[in-house]
């Protein structure tokens, strides 16, 4: 018998009795149905990251889209990210210093709106600090990721204002992780 496939019902035409009991075994149907059951389902799901990289100039806000393609739905889950930027004067990038001496991630003055172009509705009220969305915000340690449960159709974008108020006109370079997974139609 080889172990790395799974039998199949019948399959073993050397011994018939072996295989009329491994057959009628409640263990092996249950087995085989959630096997059947998650290869059909991971047909119609699979888990998915779409990113966003965007660079964003001191005093100025810019659109950014994400678009959900033509062959499948998208079910977001989470919203994480992070913001940095360069500091000539002190020639460190990741995380910058503060006008304190110490590190604190680039983010201060960065906001984000956040648009669903298809239907036109804003899912944000305005702009809102990167620090309430994203991870890890201004702080260095990690926290969680931002729950961002939305149905995204196919051919839709997905629209990111990004307000930089950064007084120095640093530019600051914000990546966002929108997690979730794809979806098909049986008709796909």
């Amino acid at each position: 018998m080889n172990r790395s496939v799974m039998p199949t019902p019948g399959g073993y035409s050397q011994n018939p009795e072996m295989a009329q009991a491994i057959d009628r075994s409640p263990t092996f149907s249950s087995i085989a149905d959630q096997m059947l059951h998650e290869r059909d389902a991971q047909a119609m799901r699979y888990d998915y990251v779409y990113h966003l990289n965007a660079t964003v100039a001191g005093q100025t806000t810019q659109a950014f889209n994400i678009t959900i393609e033509q062959g499948t739905d998208f079910k977001s889950l989470w919203l994480t990210g992070d913001c940095f930027s360069y500091d000539a004067v002190n020639a460190t990038s990741f995380p910058i210093p503060n006008s304190l001496g110490s590190t604190a991630w680039a983010g201060d003055g960065i906001s984000i709106q956040i648009t669903d172009t298809r239907s036109g509705r804003q899912l944000t009220s305005g702009f809102v600090p990167a620090k309430d969305l994203l991870t890890p915000g201004y702080g260095l340690n990690f926290q969680q990721p931002y729950p961002f449960r939305y149905y995204w159709y196919r051919n839709t974008k997905i629209r990111f204002d990004i307000r930089n108020r950064d007084g120095a006109l640093r530019e600051h370079t914000i990546n966002i992780a929108l997690k979730g997974y794809k979806l098909m139609s049986p008709n796909d």
